[in-house]
């Protein structure tokens, strides 16, 4: 345990400064000194939920930056600006300076939990398991492979442009870091170099993995599954998604009904990390961001008007505050933050959408109807049957903005949906009379690369 510690400590101090300055350089790359023996060590490391797997999700211009809520003027103007909150304020306002000197949170956070996770695959490397051990290290070695696909998926949506095939293997993407050596100066990949490394991952995790989570906080064949159906997904690869989240709705497909949930409480789930939530694949959840705090946001009506009568969703998720702001309040976090995590109704809708664009009507609308019964009021639920082909994956899309306000979904959905013009949508936002406006494929969409990250390494900054 000893081991563990001091790679930990480690890990913290090194992931601190991933790729951003020449400390990082002073950690030595052989680590044998504080190297785990055992699997059980390695998932330990793993485990490291509540202070970086799960708790910390590396995602945050996503959810400030997305279209589902406004602040006041004078509410942005007097926001705290200390704590790295600086980045959030500009963050919310798409400006060209994001960070004001301050550190890249979304990257260092992604590079801290790839880091762990390659320390991981490392090690098992050198372990051969016996008969006994080798479930518990397919499990350990699926679990990295997942963490680290997670990450770089994140950092994709983050500080790359949207995948288009024609362009991918030109557009620049992250440094791939394969292992845990901390002196390794990757260049920047190519967005095709990137997500087939994710594909890859996560296609292996698959393979390794159990089929249903025993923990939430641990990954699964059916948290694999599904970020594989979101990747391919933002790849325009529908037919593998499909196939994908079909493979996993075979293993779990139980939903929620919302009708025996009490919305009188001040939360409708239980906070307990998922693990009472039947809905819930993998957990993850976002720092409290001050911007979006209960007393400070206000949900924006174009998403609150989506919900119909009868939709149980309105008072589960949305409340009136003291101010008299519409506030999210927490959904599966069961608290007042930010789920972000996989759940099984993202499941249904990916396989909507999929059949819908593959023109399979009938199993996008069988979709549709199983999670309405489980959301409307008994003898509410909208007739599906009546939409017409062509609009039908009109109204998935904005099943998805129903189903999964304030996860961050909703940036990585903008992003590729601005590709076609059909689907493509114009933000505004206005502070102080003046109005900022994020245009569909704008440069704005992919967020600059630290500058110390830039200062250090020399890669190339992204177009602002």
């Amino acid at each position: 345990m000893e081991k563990v510690l001091c790679l930990y400590i480690l890990l913290l101090c090194g992931g601190m400064c991933m790729s951003c300055g020449e400390d990082f350089l002073n950690v030595k790359s052989d680590m044998s000194i504080a190297a785990p023996g055992k699997i059980s060590d390695y998932q330990a490391l793993l485990d490291n939920t509540t202070a970086l797997m799960n708790i910390t999700a590396a995602n945050s211009f996503a959810l400030i930056a997305g279209e589902e809520y406004r602040v006041e003027t004078t509410v942005w103007q007097n926001l705290p600006v200390t704590n790295n909150r600086k980045q959030h304020r500009n963050a919310y306002l798409w400006l060209d300076e994001i960070y004001e000197g301050e550190p890249g949170q979304d990257w260092n956070l992604a590079y801290q939990r790839i880091l762990h996770a390659n320390i991981v695959l490392d090690g098992l490397s050198r372990l051969k398991p016996s008969v006994k051990d080798q479930a518990a290290w397919n499990h350990t070695q699926g679990s990295a492979l997942f963490f680290r696909a997670w990450s770089y998926h994140i950092l994709a949506q983050t500080f790359c442009r949207p995948y288009r095939r024609e362009d991918a293997a030109r557009d620049p993407g992250v440094p791939l870091r394969r292992d845990s050596d901390p002196t390794a100066s990757p260049g920047r990949s190519t967005v095709k170099e990137l997500y087939d490394f994710i594909v890859d991952d996560l296609t292996r995790a698959a393979g390794l993995l159990e089929g249903l989570p025993q923990y939430k906080m641990r990954p699964s064949k059916l948290a694999a599954l599904g970020l594989l159906a979101r990747v391919y997904m933002q790849m325009d690869d529908y037919g593998s998604a499909f196939a994908a989240i079909g493979e996993a709705l075979d293993l779990d497909d139980s939903l929620i009904d919302y009708n025996g949930l009490d919305g009188s409480k001040s939360y409708a789930f239980t906070y307990d990390y998922g693990q009472s939530n039947p809905e819930v694949v993998f957990y993850e959840e976002a720092h409290n961001h001050t911007i979006m705090n209960s007393t400070r946001l206000n949900v924006n009506t174009d998403l609150l008007d989506l919900y119909a009568p009868g939709d149980l969703r309105r008072d589960i998720f949305y409340r009136t505050g003291s101010g008299g702001n519409i506030y999210f309040r927490g959904g599966y976090h069961g608290r007042g933050g930010n789920f972000t995590g996989l759940t099984l109704s993202e499941y249904v809708l990916v396989h909507a959408e999929c059949a819908a664009r593959l023109e399979r009507w009938e199993v996008a609308r069988s979709d549709l109807r199983y999670l309405a019964v489980h959301r409307f009021e008994e003898g509410t639920s909208p007739d599906t049957d009546g939409i017409e082909n062509r609009d039908l994956l009109a109204y998935i899309l904005e099943e998805r903005r129903r189903e999964m306000a304030f996860r961050g979904v909703r940036w990585e959905d903008l992003r590729r949906l601005n590709k076609d013009a059909l689907t493509a949508h114009t933000l505004i936002r206005t502070v102080d009379g003046k109005d900022y406006v994020l245009l569909p494929n704008s440069p704005k969409y992919v967020w600059p690369i630290p500058p110390e990250v830039i200062g250090f390494n020399g890669y190339q900054q992204n177009e602002r």
